[in-house]
Parts: structure tokens; C-alpha cells; sequence
């Protein structure tokens, strides 16, 4: 029978272990316990959205439009994000690669996709998650074209209705612009001297030119200058600032120079004429006509498919 020294001993040692099994067990409980920012926040059929995926979307967000979501203005973004998807996959709808490059590109108007790239990460932004969400806007669009066709058809009798709302005869006059844009390069990391060289010249361009054939041969003589392709625009088709600015720009008479992300840009207006607009011309119309059909159409089938959808908020 062990003595009492013994017995003592025993159970110091039994309690040893204990404490050592105990403090191992937390480790190991810790070390399999996702850290509470990635915890998921919701379920959407099965598909976890994690409080990371929140944080990102209020990021991305305020980075796009400059508008500042609520956390569950930003989960119920995503909850729909997630439906749009699956809905798009049971479709077989697919978006590749160069799609969403593309899309990119049309977004920056022209800047370099890997500066702006830089710009996500400098803002803590996942790459991985903005590309994410604009294959979704995609496929999405294309579920919507394949769900109702005709939605995103616009009739001539559409387009004398709307005329007529706004108070404009179905056939109106307007003025036909021919305009030759002409940019001074400059690279993005030029110093402000190189910039105020180059606009100075721009200036000093538009103040002795007269006319775009004399613009476009005194453009190919200067260095570094990009001669545009020759555009025709529309009034009717244009803001009323920018109407105003080539109403206030006599023919052979250059608008003032625009500073943008590739330099110094010029826009010599040619000619002018004063034609009949045909209604199917009616981009802003059109465009009006499109958008409330869409989000009309958009915000039914969302609603049907959340209501199929199996979503469980944690």
C-alpha cells in the first residue's frame, strides 16, 4: 500500500497532466477557430459570406460611387450578389477573362488597368474580390436579357411617348457638330514644369490655328501630339454644359484646353449644321426608357428569386 509521500505525489503529477491536457485543448480549440473577422455572417444556399467580404464590399463601394454603406446595406448587397450567381450558373452563363478586362478598361476611360489596380490595393481592397463582383454585374445583366427579351427593346412608339411627356414634338431640330480633337501627350509621372510647357503650347496651338485641316497639319509637325479621329455629335445627344461650351465655340475656333490623363487635350470645331433628329436617335431617351424598364424588371425577378433562395442570417 503506498504511503502518504507516495499518494501525494501521485496526484500532484495526475494534476499536472490535467493542466497540461487542459491548456493543449485550448490551444487547439484556438488554433481551429476562425478569427471573429472572418467569421460568416450569412448563408446563401450553402455559400458563406464572411464579415471580411462585408468590410470589402463598404471599401469597394466607397472607392466606386463615394458612397458610404451601412454593414447591412452591404450584406444584403452580397446576399443579392450571391443569388444573381447561382441564378447565372444554373443559366450556364459564363464571363471570361477578357470580358472583364475589357470592363475594366471602359471603367478607367482609358487610364492604365494596373495603376488602378494599385489604387484598390493602396485602399486595402482585394483584387480578387472587385473582379468578382464585376464578372457577377455581367452575367447578371445577361440573365436579365435572357429572362425577358423585351425589356430591353425599345420601340420608335416608346420613344414619341417619352418625347411627348417631356413636351418635345416627336420630329425636332437640333445642331450636327463635325469636331476634330487634337491631345498634347504627356506621361502620367511628368513633372508640373513638363505640364506647364506642354499646356502652355496647347495654348499657344489653339490661339493661331484656324480651321481643322490647318489644325491637323501643324498637329503632325509637333511633337508627341495624338491627332483624334474626326467625331460628329449631336446636340440633342450631348449634356447642356457641353453644348453650351461648342455653342460659344465659332467653326475653326478651338474649345479651352481640357487637362486629362493623357495630357492636353484640344477639340477644334470644324463645322456646324442645323438637321431634322430622327426620334430613333434619342440616345437620353432611350436610355431613360432602358434604365426604368430594367430596374422595374431587375427589382421583380430579385424579389422572386430571394423568396427561392435559402438564406440564413448568423
Amino acid at each position: 500500500m503506498p504511503d502518504d509521500q507516495t499518494m501525494k505525489h501521485r496526484k500532484y503529477k495526475y494534476t499536472a497532466y490535467g493542466a497540461a491536457g487542459a491548456l493543449l485543448a485550448l490551444l487547439l480549440a484556438l488554433s481551429f477557430s476562425p478569427p471573429a473577422a472572418a467569421q460568416v455572417a450569412a448563408l446563401v444556399n450553402g455559400d458563406p459570406i464572411t464579415n471580411v467580404d462585408i468590410a470589402q464590399r463598404i471599401k469597394l463601394e466607397q472607392l466606386l460611387t463615394r458612397k458610404t454603406m451601412s454593414r447591412k446595406e452591404a450584406l444584403d448587397d452580397l446576399i443579392d450578389e450571391k443569388i444573381k450567381l447561382h441564378t447565372a450558373r444554373r443559366m450556364n452563363i459564363t464571363i471570361s477573362d477578357k470580358q472583364i478586362e475589357d470592363g475594366i478598361s471602359n471603367m478607367i476611360g482609358g487610364g492604365r488597368v494596373s495603376d488602378f489596380l494599385k489604387s484598390l490595393e493602396r485602399q486595402g481592397i482585394d483584387e480578387s474580390r472587385f473582379r468578382a463582383r464585376l464578372r457577377t454585374q455581367f452575367a447578371w445583366r445577361q440573365v436579365l436579357e435572357q429572362g425577358s427579351p423585351g425589356v430591353f427593346m425599345v420601340r420608335d412608339a416608346d420613344l414619341v411617348a417619352i418625347l411627348n411627356a417631356h413636351g418635345e414634338k416627336p420630329q425636332t431640330r437640333g445642331i450636327q457638330y463635325v469636331l476634330q480633337p487634337i491631345i498634347f501627350v504627356v506621361a502620367r509621372k511628368a513633372p508640373d514644369s513638363v505640364r506647364a510647357a506642354r499646356l502652355k503650347e496647347a495654348e499657344a496651338f489653339r490661339g493661331r490655328v484656324q480651321g481643322c485641316d490647318e489644325a491637323v497639319e501643324q498637329a503632325r509637325a509637333i511633337p508627341e501630339t495624338v491627332i483624334k479621329e474626326r467625331l460628329t455629335k449631336f446636340s440633342l445627344d450631348l449634356g447642356a454644359q457641353y453644348r453650351k461650351l461648342l455653342d460659344s465655340t465659332p467653326d475653326g475656333k478651338m474649345t479651352p484646353t481640357e487637362v486629362t490623363t493623357a495630357g492636353m487635350e484640344v477639340v477644334m470645331v470644324c463645322s456646324r449644321k442645323e438637321v431634322l433628329a430622327d426620334i430613333s436617335s434619342r440616345k437620353e431617351f432611350r436610355q431613360e426608357l432602358l434604365s426604368k424598364r430594367i430596374s422595374e424588371f431587375e427589382k421583380d425577378y430579385l424579389a422572386k428569386l430571394r423568396k427561392q433562395a435559402i438564406i440564413e442570417i448568423r
